[in-house]
């Protein structure tokens, strides 16, 4: 269900529990919440005839006394915080979102018709109302990018950003992991203060305090052909990929962490893709429906 979506049915309580727990994942949940809470002191009180009664003629029997000011600003300012909360709230309900599950991809087209194809476990957000004037993507994850001619749009991601300049492009985000390739024209790549452009056919890549420029082959993101390729990665990184395509937990031995893997796995048969990462490094593995155990080879 697209976020927007969720966002009503909760403004009209109409969530079921699943639902629910979908929404409260949303990063600006907790926002939304704060703002209910705070809403509750702008709903009216039950109404008393006799206690109402009773407060008009104590009133009466007493001089009327002057509202300090501290009470008076205190209003206005609880007033303004509510208000730049439901504009925050409004603003967020039009923020559309794409979401591509583990063992799954989504391909859809932004509004100026550049294509965009989200790898599994990964997300793209944006602002639809706004995009004639404010181009930005929010990216977690990786995604492929064909962008129409002559347009342009800036990826932004918890570790850098991508500004386009016409182009094919991916961009990958993971814990700790930062890469882009570009496949046609060029991008501009913000990351840790630097910013460098990036021509068609190279690759630059981030791990730890591992910088890597390096030449690719590939006209396309490998995994667009159902098989993920990896030069000079993490071990850990290379197990991650294989859970997020086949929506799995392992768990056991693994390879040295300082490891960099080279080589590939298919996207469609796990047994071939197990084996195609543990052999090189004398690992077994057994699998007991959604887990995989890896065991070191004595």
């Amino acid at each position: 269900m697209k976020k927007k979506d969720l966002i009503s049915k909760w403004l009209n309580f109409n969530l079921s529990d699943e639902e629910l727990e979908a929404f409260n994942d949303l990063d600006a949940s907790s926002s939304y919440h704060r703002i209910d809470r705070a809403a509750e002191y702008f709903r009216a009180p039950e109404y008393d005839a006799d206690t109402s009664y009773l407060k008009l003629q104590n009133k009466l029997g007493h001089q009327k006394k002057s509202r300090p000011l501290f009470t008076y600003f205190s209003g206005i300012a609880a007033v303004l915080v509510v208000a730049f909360g439901l504009f925050y709230l409004l603003n967020s309900a039009n923020e559309l979102e794409y979401l591509a599950e583990n063992s799954t991809t989504k391909e859809f087209t932004l509004p100026d018709t550049s294509e965009v194809t989200l790898n599994a476990g990964s997300s793209i957000s944006f602002i639809e109302k706004d995009w004639a004037s404010s181009r930005n993507l929010k990216l977690k994850g990786e995604a492929y990018f064909k962008v129409a001619k002559g347009e342009k749009f800036t990826v932004q991601t918890k570790q850098g950003s991508v500004s386009v300049l016409g182009t094919q492009f991916r961009v990958n985000d993971r814990e700790g992991y930062f890469e882009v390739t570009c496949y046609e024209g060029l991008v501009r790549v913000s990351h840790g203060g630097n910013e460098l452009d990036l021509q068609a056919g190279n690759t630059y890549k981030v791990f730890g305090n591992t910088i890597i420029n390096e030449v690719t082959a590939l006209a396309i993101p490998s995994w667009l052909e159902n098989k993920s390729m990896f030069k000079s990665m993490p071990y850990h990184q290379v197990i991650a990929e294989l859970e997020r395509q086949y929506d799995i937990k392992i768990s056991g031995d693994s390879a040295d962490s300082a490891i960099l893997f080279t080589g590939s796995f298919s996207n469609k048969n796990l047994d071939t893709a197990l084996q195609a990462i543990t052999i090189p490094l004398n690992l077994s593995y057994t699998i007991n429906g959604k887990n995989v155990v890896l065991k070191i080879n004595q």
